[in-house]
Protein backbone atom coordinates (compact mmCIF):
# COMPACT_ATOMS: atom_id res chain seq x y z
CA UNK A 1 0.00 0.00 0.00
CA UNK A 2 3.19 2.64 1.12
CA UNK A 3 4.45 1.78 -2.45
CA UNK A 4 0.72 1.97 -4.47
CA UNK A 5 1.16 5.43 -2.45
CA UNK A 6 4.75 6.37 -3.86
CA UNK A 7 4.22 5.49 -7.01
CA UNK A 8 1.12 7.40 -7.44
CA UNK A 9 2.55 9.99 -6.67
CA UNK A 10 5.51 10.24 -9.09
CA UNK A 11 3.31 9.30 -11.68
CA UNK A 12 0.64 12.33 -10.81
CA UNK A 13 -2.53 10.34 -10.42
CA UNK A 14 -3.33 13.22 -8.09
CA UNK A 15 -3.74 16.96 -8.78
CA UNK A 16 -2.17 17.94 -5.98
CA UNK A 17 1.37 16.26 -6.61
CA UNK A 18 1.21 17.98 -10.10
CA UNK A 19 0.80 21.73 -8.13
CA UNK A 20 3.50 20.18 -5.59
CA UNK A 21 5.86 19.13 -8.41
CA UNK A 22 5.38 22.54 -10.51
CA UNK A 23 6.00 24.18 -7.59
CA UNK A 24 9.09 22.74 -6.76
CA UNK A 25 10.03 23.63 -10.82
CA UNK A 26 9.24 27.13 -10.49
CA UNK A 27 11.45 27.53 -7.08
CA UNK A 28 13.78 25.40 -7.96
CA UNK A 29 14.85 26.86 -11.33
CA UNK A 30 14.68 30.64 -9.62
CA UNK A 31 17.09 29.05 -6.76
CA UNK A 32 19.25 27.56 -10.08
CA UNK A 33 18.83 30.66 -11.74
CA UNK A 34 20.18 33.23 -9.09
CA UNK A 35 23.52 30.40 -9.01
CA UNK A 36 23.98 31.08 -12.49
CA UNK A 37 23.72 34.71 -12.66
CA UNK A 38 26.07 35.15 -9.42
CA UNK A 39 28.50 32.71 -10.78
CA UNK A 40 28.54 33.79 -14.50
CA UNK A 41 28.16 37.97 -14.22
CA UNK A 42 29.55 38.24 -10.16
CA UNK A 43 28.43 39.56 -7.14
CA UNK A 44 27.47 43.19 -7.75
CA UNK A 45 25.54 42.27 -11.40
CA UNK A 46 23.93 39.97 -9.27
CA UNK A 47 23.03 42.46 -6.58
CA UNK A 48 21.65 44.77 -9.68
CA UNK A 49 19.54 41.91 -11.11
CA UNK A 50 18.11 41.33 -7.63
CA UNK A 51 17.35 44.97 -6.81
CA UNK A 52 15.15 44.71 -9.85
CA UNK A 53 13.68 41.57 -9.64
CA UNK A 54 12.61 42.73 -5.80
CA UNK A 55 9.93 45.08 -7.88
CA UNK A 56 9.32 42.44 -10.25
CA UNK A 57 7.83 40.54 -7.38
CA UNK A 58 5.59 43.68 -6.07
CA UNK A 59 3.91 43.75 -9.64
CA UNK A 60 3.67 40.16 -9.36
CA UNK A 61 1.98 40.45 -6.06
CA UNK A 62 -0.42 43.22 -7.32
CA UNK A 63 -1.31 40.69 -10.37
CA UNK A 64 -1.89 38.17 -7.49
CA UNK A 65 -4.47 40.23 -5.25
CA UNK A 66 -6.15 42.40 -8.44
CA UNK A 67 -6.06 39.64 -11.00
CA UNK A 68 -5.70 35.58 -9.76
CA UNK A 69 -6.98 35.44 -6.24
CA UNK A 70 -9.97 36.77 -7.44
CA UNK A 71 -10.75 34.93 -10.33
CA UNK A 72 -9.97 31.43 -9.01
CA UNK A 73 -12.39 32.04 -5.90
CA UNK A 74 -15.18 33.53 -8.56
CA UNK A 75 -15.00 31.23 -11.62
CA UNK A 76 -16.07 28.19 -9.21
CA UNK A 77 -19.44 30.39 -9.02
CA UNK A 78 -19.94 30.07 -12.47
CA UNK A 79 -21.99 27.66 -14.64
CA UNK A 80 -19.95 25.92 -18.26
CA UNK A 81 -22.06 28.72 -20.00
CA UNK A 82 -20.86 31.78 -18.88
CA UNK A 83 -17.54 31.15 -17.54
CA UNK A 84 -15.30 31.39 -20.75
CA UNK A 85 -17.29 35.12 -20.56
CA UNK A 86 -15.71 35.45 -17.19
CA UNK A 87 -12.36 34.25 -18.17
CA UNK A 88 -12.72 36.58 -21.58
CA UNK A 89 -13.25 39.47 -18.70
CA UNK A 90 -10.78 38.67 -16.40
CA UNK A 91 -8.10 38.71 -19.19
CA UNK A 92 -9.31 42.02 -20.65
CA UNK A 93 -8.22 43.40 -17.12
CA UNK A 94 -5.09 41.95 -17.15
CA UNK A 95 -4.31 43.65 -20.36
CA UNK A 96 -4.95 46.93 -19.06
CA UNK A 97 -3.31 46.37 -15.65
CA UNK A 98 -0.43 45.54 -17.32
CA UNK A 99 -0.18 47.95 -19.78
CA UNK A 100 -0.92 50.59 -17.14
CA UNK A 101 2.06 48.92 -14.51
CA UNK A 102 4.44 48.38 -17.35
CA UNK A 103 3.83 52.15 -18.85
CA UNK A 104 4.51 53.53 -15.04
CA UNK A 105 7.92 51.29 -14.61
CA UNK A 106 8.78 52.67 -18.07
CA UNK A 107 8.51 56.52 -16.96
CA UNK A 108 10.06 56.16 -13.35
CA UNK A 109 13.36 54.22 -14.46
CA UNK A 110 14.19 56.11 -17.28
CA UNK A 111 13.70 59.21 -14.71
CA UNK A 112 15.57 57.70 -12.00
CA UNK A 113 18.28 57.28 -14.78
CA UNK A 114 19.52 60.61 -14.29
CA UNK A 115 20.02 59.81 -10.38
CA UNK A 116 21.63 56.77 -9.62
CA UNK A 117 24.31 54.67 -12.11
CA UNK A 118 25.15 52.11 -9.50
CA UNK A 119 21.74 50.27 -10.33
CA UNK A 120 21.54 51.28 -14.24
CA UNK A 121 18.40 52.71 -14.10
CA UNK A 122 18.81 54.41 -17.78
CA UNK A 123 20.47 51.31 -19.60
CA UNK A 124 17.81 49.11 -18.41
CA UNK A 125 14.20 50.86 -18.30
CA UNK A 126 13.02 49.40 -21.95
CA UNK A 127 14.02 45.91 -21.05
CA UNK A 128 12.95 45.64 -17.60
CA UNK A 129 9.31 47.20 -18.84
CA UNK A 130 9.38 44.41 -21.67
CA UNK A 131 9.96 41.72 -19.00
CA UNK A 132 6.89 42.77 -16.67
CA UNK A 133 4.25 42.85 -19.87
CA UNK A 134 5.84 38.68 -20.61
CA UNK A 135 6.02 37.96 -16.99
CA UNK A 136 2.45 38.99 -16.62
CA UNK A 137 1.25 37.52 -19.42
CA UNK A 138 2.89 34.04 -18.53
CA UNK A 139 1.44 34.57 -14.71
CA UNK A 140 -2.16 35.10 -16.02
CA UNK A 141 -1.58 32.11 -18.42
CA UNK A 142 -0.41 29.98 -15.85
CA UNK A 143 -3.03 30.11 -13.79
CA UNK A 144 -5.98 30.39 -15.95
CA UNK A 145 -4.10 27.00 -17.06
CA UNK A 146 -5.02 25.21 -13.36
CA UNK A 147 -8.33 26.88 -13.10
CA UNK A 148 -9.37 25.17 -15.79
CA UNK A 149 -8.17 22.10 -14.38
CA UNK A 150 -5.66 21.53 -17.14
CA UNK A 151 -2.91 20.43 -14.49
CA UNK A 152 -1.22 18.54 -16.47
CA UNK A 153 -0.52 21.27 -19.48
CA UNK A 154 0.44 24.16 -16.93
CA UNK A 155 3.30 21.60 -15.38
CA UNK A 156 4.79 20.80 -18.65
CA UNK A 157 4.88 24.51 -20.09
CA UNK A 158 6.18 25.20 -16.53
CA UNK A 159 8.88 22.77 -16.96
CA UNK A 160 9.76 23.99 -20.63
CA UNK A 161 10.04 27.60 -19.74
CA UNK A 162 12.01 27.58 -17.37
CA UNK A 163 14.08 24.86 -18.38
CA UNK A 164 15.06 26.66 -22.00
CA UNK A 165 15.61 30.12 -19.55
CA UNK A 166 18.08 28.01 -17.83
CA UNK A 167 19.66 26.38 -20.90
CA UNK A 168 19.94 29.64 -22.66
CA UNK A 169 21.52 31.09 -19.61
CA UNK A 170 24.47 28.42 -20.23
CA UNK A 171 24.82 28.59 -23.47
CA UNK A 172 25.21 32.71 -23.81
CA UNK A 173 27.60 32.28 -21.13
CA UNK A 174 29.63 29.38 -22.91
CA UNK A 175 29.78 32.00 -25.99
CA UNK A 176 30.84 34.75 -23.92
CA UNK A 177 27.66 36.53 -24.75
CA UNK A 178 26.15 36.87 -21.39
CA UNK A 179 25.29 40.31 -19.90
CA UNK A 180 22.90 41.35 -17.68
CA UNK A 181 21.47 43.36 -20.26
CA UNK A 182 21.12 40.13 -22.58
CA UNK A 183 19.74 38.05 -19.50
CA UNK A 184 16.46 40.61 -19.29
CA UNK A 185 16.17 40.03 -23.10
CA UNK A 186 16.53 36.51 -22.51
CA UNK A 187 13.91 36.53 -19.76
CA UNK A 188 11.54 38.55 -21.73
CA UNK A 189 11.97 36.27 -24.69
CA UNK A 190 11.14 32.77 -23.28
CA UNK A 191 8.00 34.33 -21.24
CA UNK A 192 6.44 35.62 -23.24
CA UNK A 193 6.71 32.62 -25.91
CA UNK A 194 5.61 30.50 -22.87
CA UNK A 195 2.56 32.60 -23.11
CA UNK A 196 2.25 32.53 -26.73
CA UNK A 197 2.28 28.43 -27.13
CA UNK A 198 -1.05 28.62 -24.64
CA UNK A 199 -2.30 31.36 -26.86
CA UNK A 200 -5.14 28.72 -28.08
CA UNK A 201 -6.49 28.76 -24.73
CA UNK A 202 -7.30 32.84 -24.42
CA UNK A 203 -8.58 32.67 -27.98
CA UNK A 204 -11.11 29.87 -26.47
CA UNK A 205 -12.52 32.65 -24.63
CA UNK A 206 -15.73 34.91 -24.82
CA UNK A 207 -15.82 38.04 -24.91
CA UNK A 208 -18.18 40.25 -24.19
CA UNK A 209 -18.30 44.07 -22.80
CA UNK A 210 -21.35 43.28 -20.25
CA UNK A 211 -19.39 40.78 -18.51
CA UNK A 212 -15.72 42.87 -18.59
CA UNK A 213 -18.05 45.03 -16.23
CA UNK A 214 -19.29 42.61 -14.43
CA UNK A 215 -16.25 40.62 -13.67
CA UNK A 216 -14.44 44.17 -12.70
CA UNK A 217 -17.22 44.49 -10.53
CA UNK A 218 -16.94 41.34 -8.74
CA UNK A 219 -13.36 40.69 -8.55
CA UNK A 220 -12.96 44.35 -6.99
CA UNK A 221 -14.99 43.24 -3.77
CA UNK A 222 -12.40 41.01 -3.01
CA UNK A 223 -9.38 42.68 -4.57
CA UNK A 224 -9.71 45.96 -2.37
CA UNK A 225 -8.20 44.14 0.38
CA UNK A 226 -5.93 42.09 -0.87
CA UNK A 227 -4.50 45.07 -3.02
CA UNK A 228 -3.84 47.18 0.21
CA UNK A 229 -2.27 43.60 2.00
CA UNK A 230 -0.07 43.07 -0.84
CA UNK A 231 1.08 46.86 -0.92
CA UNK A 232 1.63 46.88 2.82
CA UNK A 233 3.25 43.32 2.87
CA UNK A 234 6.01 43.85 0.50
CA UNK A 235 6.84 47.68 1.48
CA UNK A 236 7.01 46.04 5.29
CA UNK A 237 9.98 43.92 4.51
CA UNK A 238 11.20 44.86 1.52
CA UNK A 239 11.59 48.64 2.27
CA UNK A 240 14.74 47.65 4.81
CA UNK A 241 16.09 45.53 1.75
CA UNK A 242 15.45 48.58 -0.94
CA UNK A 243 17.49 50.99 1.63
CA UNK A 244 20.05 48.23 1.95
CA UNK A 245 20.27 48.69 -1.59
CA UNK A 246 20.43 52.33 -1.68
CA UNK A 247 22.89 52.72 1.40
CA UNK A 248 24.85 49.89 1.09
CA UNK A 249 25.36 49.60 -2.97
CA UNK A 250 25.04 46.45 -4.75
CA UNK A 251 28.14 44.78 -4.20
CA UNK A 252 26.42 43.91 0.03
CA UNK A 253 22.54 43.34 -1.69
CA UNK A 254 24.22 41.42 -4.13
CA UNK A 255 25.30 39.02 -0.77
CA UNK A 256 22.24 39.60 1.13
CA UNK A 257 19.86 38.73 -1.65
CA UNK A 258 22.20 35.36 -2.53
CA UNK A 259 21.49 34.66 1.32
CA UNK A 260 17.79 34.96 0.64
CA UNK A 261 17.66 32.94 -2.15
CA UNK A 262 19.21 30.22 -0.37
CA UNK A 263 16.72 30.07 2.27
CA UNK A 264 14.12 30.56 -0.02
CA UNK A 265 13.92 26.92 -0.58
CA UNK A 266 11.14 26.46 2.61
CA UNK A 267 9.24 28.52 -0.06
CA UNK A 268 8.60 24.86 -1.71
CA UNK A 269 6.87 24.07 1.83
CA UNK A 270 5.01 27.31 2.19
CA UNK A 271 3.78 27.55 -1.47
CA UNK A 272 2.27 24.01 -1.37
CA UNK A 273 0.41 24.37 1.97
CA UNK A 274 -0.74 27.40 0.73
CA UNK A 275 -2.43 25.49 -2.15
CA UNK A 276 -4.21 22.93 -0.24
CA UNK A 277 -4.66 24.08 3.85
CA UNK A 278 -6.38 27.13 3.33
CA UNK A 279 -9.48 24.46 1.65
CA UNK A 280 -8.76 21.89 4.77
CA UNK A 281 -9.02 24.48 7.31
CA UNK A 282 -12.52 25.97 5.71
CA UNK A 283 -13.95 22.57 5.83
CA UNK A 284 -13.15 21.78 9.34
CA UNK A 285 -14.92 25.43 10.11
CA UNK A 286 -18.00 24.59 8.18
CA UNK A 287 -17.98 21.25 9.85
CA UNK A 288 -16.93 22.04 13.24
CA UNK A 289 -16.62 25.42 14.00
CA UNK A 290 -13.81 27.44 15.53
CA UNK A 291 -12.70 24.38 17.84
CA UNK A 292 -12.36 21.57 15.37
CA UNK A 293 -10.14 24.29 12.83
CA UNK A 294 -7.36 25.03 15.63
CA UNK A 295 -7.34 21.80 16.65
CA UNK A 296 -6.79 20.66 12.82
CA UNK A 297 -4.44 23.88 12.70
CA UNK A 298 -2.44 23.16 16.01
CA UNK A 299 -1.80 19.53 14.58
CA UNK A 300 -0.11 21.02 11.14
CA UNK A 301 1.68 23.99 13.34
CA UNK A 302 3.41 21.24 15.30
CA UNK A 303 4.07 19.28 12.35
CA UNK A 304 5.60 21.93 9.93
CA UNK A 305 6.93 23.61 12.59
CA UNK A 306 9.83 21.08 13.11
CA UNK A 307 10.18 20.72 9.92
CA UNK A 308 10.88 24.39 9.44
CA UNK A 309 13.17 24.01 12.95
CA UNK A 310 15.08 21.02 10.79
CA UNK A 311 15.67 23.48 7.77
CA UNK A 312 16.80 26.16 10.26
CA UNK A 313 19.37 23.19 11.72
CA UNK A 314 20.83 22.47 8.76
CA UNK A 315 21.50 25.51 7.43
CA UNK A 316 23.30 26.33 10.50
CA UNK A 317 25.46 23.87 10.83
CA UNK A 318 26.26 23.82 7.15
CA UNK A 319 25.96 27.65 6.29
CA UNK A 320 29.07 28.34 5.34
CA UNK A 321 29.22 25.14 3.59
CA UNK A 322 26.25 25.51 1.75
CA UNK A 323 27.50 28.93 0.64
CA UNK A 324 30.59 27.88 -0.72
CA UNK A 325 28.71 25.41 -2.81
CA UNK A 326 26.44 26.91 -4.53
CA UNK A 327 27.86 30.51 -5.02
CA UNK A 328 31.50 29.96 -3.97
CA UNK A 329 33.86 31.30 -1.62
CA UNK A 330 33.69 34.82 -1.98
CA UNK A 331 30.33 34.56 -0.84
CA UNK A 332 30.66 32.08 1.91
CA UNK A 333 32.90 34.86 3.71
CA UNK A 334 29.51 36.03 4.92
CA UNK A 335 27.90 32.58 6.03
CA UNK A 336 27.03 34.73 9.73
CA UNK A 337 24.20 36.42 7.91
CA UNK A 338 23.22 33.27 6.22
CA UNK A 339 22.38 31.73 10.15
CA UNK A 340 20.42 35.61 11.09
CA UNK A 341 18.37 35.14 8.86
CA UNK A 342 17.37 31.69 9.02
CA UNK A 343 16.00 32.41 12.18
CA UNK A 344 13.39 33.97 10.59
CA UNK A 345 11.30 31.01 9.39
CA UNK A 346 10.17 29.70 12.43
CA UNK A 347 9.17 33.54 13.14
CA UNK A 348 7.46 33.99 9.51
CA UNK A 349 5.82 30.30 9.72
CA UNK A 350 3.90 30.87 12.49
CA UNK A 351 1.64 33.59 10.83
CA UNK A 352 0.61 30.92 8.63
CA UNK A 353 -1.96 29.16 10.53
CA UNK A 354 -3.46 32.84 12.11
CA UNK A 355 -3.71 33.94 8.27
CA UNK A 356 -5.71 30.96 7.33
CA UNK A 357 -7.80 31.63 10.66
CA UNK A 358 -8.78 35.00 10.31
CA UNK A 359 -9.17 34.19 5.99
CA UNK A 360 -11.63 31.23 7.09
CA UNK A 361 -13.74 33.61 9.55
CA UNK A 362 -13.73 36.66 7.05
CA UNK A 363 -11.80 38.61 8.83
CA UNK A 364 -8.52 39.74 6.44
CA UNK A 365 -8.73 43.49 7.43
CA UNK A 366 -6.31 41.92 10.55
CA UNK A 367 -4.03 40.77 8.21
CA UNK A 368 -3.87 44.28 6.22
CA UNK A 369 -3.16 46.00 9.44
CA UNK A 370 -0.48 43.77 10.98
CA UNK A 371 1.54 44.44 7.37
CA UNK A 372 0.53 48.30 7.33
CA UNK A 373 2.02 48.43 11.09
CA UNK A 374 5.51 46.86 9.91
CA UNK A 375 5.35 49.05 6.95
CA UNK A 376 5.10 51.65 8.71
CA UNK A 377 7.79 50.92 11.08
CA UNK A 378 10.00 49.98 8.18
CA UNK A 379 8.90 53.61 6.38
CA UNK A 380 9.85 55.21 9.99
CA UNK A 381 13.29 53.64 10.62
CA UNK A 382 14.75 51.94 8.05
CA UNK A 383 16.55 54.13 6.17
CA UNK A 384 17.97 55.42 9.77
CA UNK A 385 18.71 52.04 11.23
CA UNK A 386 20.74 50.63 8.18
CA UNK A 387 22.61 53.91 8.08
CA UNK A 388 24.11 53.88 11.13
CA UNK A 389 24.06 50.15 11.72
CA UNK A 390 24.87 48.53 7.97
CA UNK A 391 23.87 44.94 7.35
CA UNK A 392 23.21 44.20 11.30
CA UNK A 393 20.79 47.27 10.97
CA UNK A 394 18.71 45.24 8.06
CA UNK A 395 18.69 41.70 9.91
CA UNK A 396 17.38 43.90 13.19
CA UNK A 397 14.68 44.97 10.79
CA UNK A 398 13.76 42.09 8.95
CA UNK A 399 13.37 40.57 12.53
CA UNK A 400 11.19 43.28 13.71
CA UNK A 401 8.98 43.32 10.35
CA UNK A 402 8.50 39.78 11.21
CA UNK A 403 7.92 39.92 14.85
CA UNK A 404 5.24 43.16 14.33
CA UNK A 405 3.03 41.09 11.86
CA UNK A 406 3.05 37.97 14.02
CA UNK A 407 2.26 39.88 16.87
CA UNK A 408 -0.61 41.89 15.51
CA UNK A 409 -2.32 38.75 13.26
CA UNK A 410 -2.23 36.84 16.87
CA UNK A 411 -4.26 39.91 18.64
CA UNK A 412 -6.58 40.39 16.19
CA UNK A 413 -7.56 36.54 15.81
CA UNK A 414 -7.52 36.76 19.94
CA UNK A 415 -10.34 39.71 19.35
CA UNK A 416 -12.27 38.15 16.58
CA UNK A 417 -12.45 34.82 18.67
CA UNK A 418 -13.58 36.53 21.47
CA UNK A 419 -16.22 38.32 19.85
CA UNK A 420 -17.44 35.19 18.13
CA UNK A 421 -17.47 33.62 21.96
CA UNK A 422 -20.23 36.07 22.91
CA UNK A 423 -22.36 35.38 20.09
Amino acid sequence: MFFNKIKNFFLFRENLNLIFFGQIIISGSNFLISILILRFLGIEDFGVFSFYWLFLFLIYGLQISYIISPMLTNAPKYNDLNLDFYYGGIFFQQIIFTLLISSIIFISLYFLGNFNLEYQFSDFYLQFSLVIISTQLYQFIRRLLLSKKLYLRAFFNDFFTYFSLIISLICLNHLDFLTLENVWWLIFYIFLFGFIINFSIIVSLKYRLKYIFESIKENWIIAKWLLLTSLSQWFSGNLWLINTGLLLGPYIFGIIRACQTLLNISNIIFQSIENFIPGIVSKKFVSGGISEMEFFLKKFSIKYFIIILFIVLTIVLLSKHLLYFFYGSETAYYYKILIYLSFILPIQFLQYPLNYSLRTLGKTKGIFISFLFSAIFALLTSKIIISYFKIEGLIFGLYSSQIIITSVLFLNYYQVKKKLNRI
